[in-house]
């Protein structure tokens, strides 16, 4: 079994039904605020300053919590107590589908403990697989900030499920993203999503919805791409490299079966939307 959210287990197990999923989402949504959010409630932040936040949060790598403070101007103990009030109030997914009425207390602590040993089993699998692969530090940066943009950007919870060998070809419906690193280490990192994640990832990249199969679309999908990218030559700066991002592509691949390369390819969900990244590490 490959690594995958908790209410996609219950109904894999059968235990709900997907409108009883869907409604306990929306509870979740219309619970569970981020920090900027909670801000204005309690009279910290307004609105204007709040949607910057926001913007913000999407496009670079700092932490809601540190934006607050360089962009907000709150202090550390204003954001100490925003958190504590952000935990008390948070709803997860189990608690929203008891809430619901589609699953008894009893039942989901049952399935949650089982779920947590499934995926304690299924997260060392996915560091046994990183631990043996060549260049795991590279793979590893890209793994994570890849996850972390695509989830900054599409709002969706994001999850692994597999990072494995592939001949790194883009799958039919797909869009691929791409960037060449070059420095001391060469390699090229892709991310290929599907339509409708696209679509959330060029709105949350441009703050408004857009034609999927516009220029400014495309301009989208090439800047997720960069911020990855050049996360990744920051954060393995550290660890001894010097790499220096090229400018983002999208590649014109009419057939997505013609060309064929060895990655290695993660395989993630956005919510429910599946998507994939590819890290080439020896371009041609």
């Amino acid at each position: 079994m490959s690594s995958m959210f908790f209410g996609h287990y219950l109904l894999e197990q059968g235990a709900i039904q997907r409108e009883g999923l869907l409604d306990a989402i929306e509870r979740q949504r219309n619970t569970n605020r981020s920090l900027p959010d909670i801000a204005v409630g309690e009279g910290l932040l307004d609105q204007v300053k709040a949607d910057q936040i926001h913007t913000m949060f999407r496009v670079s790598n700092s932490s809601y919590e540190d934006l607050c403070i360089s962009e907000g101007r709150l202090s550390r103990t204003d954001v100490e107590k925003l958190s504590r009030i952000q935990s008390a109030e948070w709803l997860r997914i189990g608690a929203a589908l008891v809430q619901g009425g589609y699953l008894y207390d009893a039942a989901m602590t049952t399935h949650l403990e089982d779920f947590n040993t499934i995926e304690s089993a299924q997260q060392r699998t996915l560091e046994s697989e990183f631990n043996h692969l060549e260049e795991s530090i590279i793979i590893r940066a890209c793994t994570e900030l890849t996850l972390r943009h695509v989830a900054r950007i599409s709002g969706a919870p994001v999850k692994l499920q597999r990072i494995d060998s592939s001949n790194g070809t883009l799958r039919q419906g797909f869009r691929r993203f791409a960037q060449n690193i070059v420095g001391d280490r060469e390699f090229c990192i892709t991310i290929d999503l599907g339509d409708p994640l696209f679509s959330v990832a060029a709105k949350g990249m441009l703050g408004v919805d857009v034609d999927p199969a516009s220029e400014a679309a495309r301009d989208a999908g090439c800047e997720l791409i960069n911020l990855i990218g050049g996360n990744t030559c920051t954060q393995l700066e550290p660890q001894g490299y010097t790499l220096r991002p090229e400018p983002p592509f999208s590649p014109n691949i009419p057939d997505p079966d013609h060309e064929e390369r060895p990655s290695i390819r993660g395989t993630a969900f956005a919510g429910d939307d599946h998507f994939e990244f590819n890290i080439f590490i020896d371009r041609p």
